[in-house]
């Protein structure tokens, strides 16, 4: 398998990603916000 600090890594980058492209957006936090996306 892979090493600890590399999956560490990993998990950081994506959020990072995350991060950057919520702030991008510029749109506000809404908490009543449902996602589209279907889970089954």
């Amino acid at each position: 398998g892979k090493s600890k600090k590399l999956a560490l890594i990993a998990v950081c980058n994506k959020l990072l990603k995350q991060a950057f492209a919520i702030a991008k957006s510029g749109l506000i936090f809404d908490k009543e916000y449902k996602s589209t996306l279907v889970k089954n």
